[in-house]
Order: structure tokens, then sequence, then C-alpha cells
């Protein structure tokens, strides 16, 4: 490719930064939860490169003030996962830019963080999950509330976000199957399922039917504090009422979460005899690398070459 010569210096890239990410955006054949992550990533680096002018009055951009740019994330104490996708918006915008001559890829051959092989979430035992179900007081409507939704996490495996972004009516009768439809990570449709059993739907069923709540567009977990009752329950709120649960029981862990509740589903599920596509499936992942981990942690655990010490 002929080299691009930059048309304005970085002070200026960044001055008319809100315009060219826009017309970025616009060009990009992606969904809207990831035109969000972009703007957001983008935001963070126009906020960099006007630091950076102000306090050592940058000229032109190079791959050095990018490489910069990513110590700055990592000494933000960003975790791996979310620094990768800050670069990544940042190398697409860069693309984006050179193939319309507005400015040369300077993060052409930028490499991201290393991750860390496993998750950063532990499950629940088999009984401290029991433990958590049978431990809250389910004769007023927070106790059904709370407990109908860790149930429904236990036994689906589902994401805080896919959990109170569900609707009364994304429940969904079938022939043979009580379905529950969610917006999978990074989609705009709600077009993927769990299967709810008896188990699962039952006292979902009982929470809605003390709500006395019929309107399918209402939202499946609301609050009932004083100051939001009927609101949709916000990812913040369910991780809090989750965390304050688990120290109920005496789990204080901070490895272990209101995600740890989806890794227990799928370390039960396995365990139990589920095929690890079955689990791949409903859990959605991308890849079924990802699934494979729950798979190596389990066997590491029971096949230890620890176990096999004696003295």
């Amino acid at each position: 490719m002929k080299e691009i010569t930059p048309r304005q210096p970085a002070g200026t890239l960044a001055a008319n930064l809100d315009q060219l990410i826009e017309s970025f955006l616009l060009a990009q054949d992606v969904g809207i939860t990831s035109k969000v992550v972009y703007r957001r990533a983008l935001k963070r680096f126009k906020e960099f490169l006007s630091l950076r002018e102000a306090a050592d009055g940058v000229g032109y951009l190079t791959k050095t003030d990018i490489v910069q740019y990513k110590s700055h994330l990592l000494a933000e104490g960003l975790s791996p996962r979310t620094g990768n996708l800050y670069l990544t918006s940042v190398r697409q915008f860069f693309k984006y830019l050179e193939s319309n001559r507005i400015y040369p890829d300077v993060s052409a051959g930028l490499k991201g963080f290393k991750r860390s092989y496993g998750f950063n979430r532990d499950p629940l035992t088999l009984q401290q999950a029991r433990d958590l179900l049978s431990s809250i007081d389910t004769s007023d409507i927070i106790g059904l509330r709370d407990f109908a939704m860790i149930n429904l996490m236990l036994r689906t495996g589902l994401r805080t976000m896919e959990v109170v972004g569900s609707d009364v009516g994304d429940i969904r009768q079938t022939s043979n199957a009580t379905l529950l439809y969610v917006r999978s990570k990074g989609k705009d449709a709600k077009d993927d399922f769990v299967v709810l059993t008896r188990e699962a739907y039952e006292p979902i069923a009982r929470y809605l039917a003390a709500r006395q709540c019929t309107d399918p567009r209402a939202a499946l977990f609301v609050s009932h504090s004083t100051a939001n009752d009927g609101d949709r329950l916000t990812t913040q709120s369910l991780r809090a009422g989750v965390k304050t649960r688990l120290t109920d029981i005496g789990v204080f862990s901070s490895r272990i979460s209101a995600h740890s509740l989806r890794h227990t589903f799928a370390t039960m599920a396995l365990a139990n005899g589920a095929t690890i596509e079955q689990v791949r499936d409903t859990l959605r992942h991308a890849s079924i690398a990802t699934t494979q981990i729950y798979v190596h942690t389990t066997d590491r655990i029971e096949h230890s070459a620890e176990g096999t010490i004696v003295l």
C-alpha cells in the first residue's frame, strides 16, 4: 500500500474525533452492542489523546503513542479481557482511517494483553448451592424473587445481564417444553433460549403470581424497594443481592459472585453427565474452547498429580 501522510496532527485528530467516530460507526456492519463498545472505547482513547496533547504537545501520532496507550490501560488496572476490547476498537478505528486515507494505521501489529487460562470466578460447591437456596426466606415478595432468580441462574447458567433483560413474555410454552428466550451477549435480538425445567419454572410462576403480573411486556424481575418499586432490576442490584445472600451462608471469597452461579451450572452439568456440546449450547459460548476450560479444571482436580504423592 502506498504510504499515507497524516493530514492532521494528533491534537487536531483528537479535536475531530467525535465526527470521525460517528463516520466509523456508521461504516461498521456490527450490532448495536458492538457499536456501544466501540464508542465507549474510542471515547477513552480520545481522553488519552487530549491528556497527551496538553502534557506533551504531541504532533503526529505514531505506533509508540499507541503502545503507550496500551501501557496506560494496563496502569488503569483493566482486566486483560477489557483491555483487549479497547485495543481492538482502536485497531479497527485506525484501519478505517487508513482505508479512507485520513490517517495511517499506526496500530498495525500491536499485540493485545495476554489472557490467563481459566476463569476469574469460582463455582459454588454442591453443598453451597443447596445452602444458598435453602437460606432464602420465601415468605415475602423479595424472598420469592431472589429464590426464583438465583434458582434460575443455577439451573440454566444465565448471565446477569440476560436475567435482568428478560421480560415476562419471553417465557414461551411449546408442545413439550417451557423456554425462556434471552438476548445473548453481543446480540440485538432475543433469539437464543434456555430450557426451563419444572424446578426452574415453578418458583418464577409463584413469584409472578405474588406480583399479580400478567403483562408480557413487564420485566421478569423487578425491584421491590420503596424508591424503585416496580422498576426493572439492574445488574448492579442483582449482583449486590446475590453477594448478600452468599454472605448470609458464610461465603466471603472475592472469587465467588453472581457470575459464579453460571460456572456452578456448567460444573454440575458436566459432573452429572451432560456432554461438553450440551453445556456449550446452553451457555452459548462462541467457541467450545471456552467450555473446555470447565472440563480441564474438573479433570485437573479429580486426577491431580499431587494426589499420587505418598510420604
